[in-house]
């Protein structure tokens, strides 16, 4: 039973990739629909229990911290290169919304760790550097290889294996995005553990030095300095 379930779920997450691929990224609910059928899964239980070894992250999810909902307008107010400043201004020039992820209702760990990761995935954007978009796998290496969070595996594995099939011109830059993104992720302290709302008026700068980025994507093509290169903002 449990290998024809396993079997099921490949299979389903297989449809939501060619999906999402076939929509050049833009059916961002065919993530939230691949994330969400790993639920209950030996997968996503590594994964929790990889975020209840990390101290300050353990924490966090006992309390079932989450944080305030996001005011763009208010962290505009703060000063230029503060986090909160930078994710604003990021957000409001893509016209994105803070608030664009699925919804789940924390009942569990598990819960807890899929909801507190949607709402702050362009945030990791914003500290690490990649670009929406041309810059999502560099983001993904970082659930992948801090905390093995299996949908960012799986889209990790197959987005390298359509390349290989579909584009190998853009292979070069597909492996060298999440080669970048998981050595960053190896030397950076543990995302999944930031209370980022705490620290919204602090620098983006310092905010890398002490998670121990030293080397932001920044010129990169797939960095958001050159996806937005008319903001000007410091790096």
């Amino acid at each position: 039973m449990l290998k024809l379930e396993e079997l099921n779920r490949t299979l389903r997450n297989l449809h939501s990739v060619t999906d999402l691929f076939k929509s050049m990224g833009e059916k961002t609910d065919n993530v939230f629909d691949i994330q969400d059928n790993f639920r209950g899964s030996p997968q996503m239980q590594a994964c929790v229990e990889r975020v209840r070894a990390i101290p300050e992250a353990r924490k966090m999810m006992e309390e079932r911290y989450l944080g305030p909902e996001v005011d763009l307008d208010a962290l505009l107010q703060l000063p230029p290169g503060s986090l909160g400043y930078t994710y604003a201004i990021v957000l409001k020039t893509l016209g994105y919304d803070p608030n664009f992820y699925r919804r789940r209702e924390i009942k569990t760990d598990e819960d807890w760790v899929v909801m507190r990761g949607r709402k702050t995935h362009d945030i990791q954007h914003v500290i690490t550097g990649f670009g929406p978009m041309g810059g999502e796998l560099g983001v993904l290496a970082f659930g992948a290889v801090q905390i093995g969070e299996p949908m960012a595996v799986f889209l990790q594995t197959a987005s390298l294996g359509l390349a290989l099939k579909r584009r190998p011109e853009q292979l070069k830059q597909v492996t060298q995005q999440s080669a970048r993104g998981m050595g960053m992720a190896l030397q950076a302290k543990p995302l999944i553990a930031q209370r980022w709302e705490e620290g919204w008026e602090k620098p983006v700068v310092q905010w890398r030095q002490e998670l121990n980025i030293t080397n932001p994507v920044i010129e990169e093509l797939y960095s958001l300095k050159n996806r937005l290169p008319e903001l000007h903002l410091d790096w």
